[in-house]
């Protein structure tokens, strides 16, 4: 399976940013419908977050979907509770299991194994890191970028999952 390309990522988070309230409503609600699980995910999973760091942390969520809906001719399978489960679960382990790494050898498996959509997780990263620098940023402290970076690996493995096989 090829990655999602660096053009696609961008063109979709740029288009996105550019939808009017009505047309970001018709895309939230295609979501909504084709993946219903997934967002019942990040709504519980972010309910006890800030008001500002949930709303993007959905927002960015149903951008991600989008990126994925976009790269593929078919609509993607839905994805069930018990593989969102888990699919956190052993995201969670993987992340556990690279605290104390020596930076290298973390930035080497970051590298390699994080995830088959490395340009995905690269928006993701940067929305994350780079917040504070927008007109009105959502300021997020460290331990909400851990814990929404391991959101989003799991929602991106999950897609990837499913575009894997919706392409073959």
């Amino acid at each position: 399976m090829n990655p999602i390309s660096q053009e696609l990522v961008d063109e979709t988070w740029k288009e996105f940013a550019g939808f009017s309230p009505a047309r970001a409503r018709k895309e939230t609600i295609k979501v909504n419908k084709n993946q219903p699980n997934l967002l019942a995910f990040m709504m519980e999973f972010t309910q006890d977050l800030d008001q500002e760091v949930q709303g993007l942390a959905i927002y960015m969520f149903y951008v991600v979907c989008r990126m994925f809906q976009k790269s593929s001719k078919k609509s993607l399978k839905r994805i069930s509770p018990e593989e969102i489960i888990d699919s956190y679960e052993k995201t969670e382990r993987f992340i556990k299991n690279l605290e104390g790494a020596h930076e290298r050898f973390f930035e080497r498996i970051a590298e390699t194994q994080l995830s088959g959509q490395p340009y995905v997780m690269k928006y993701v990263v940067e929305a994350l890191m780079e917040a504070p620098e927008e007109e009105d940023p959502v300021i997020l402290t460290e331990d909400d970028v851990g814990y929404l970076f391991l959101l989003f690996k799991t929602v991106v493995d999950l897609l990837d999952n499913k575009l894997s096989l919706a392409l073959n």
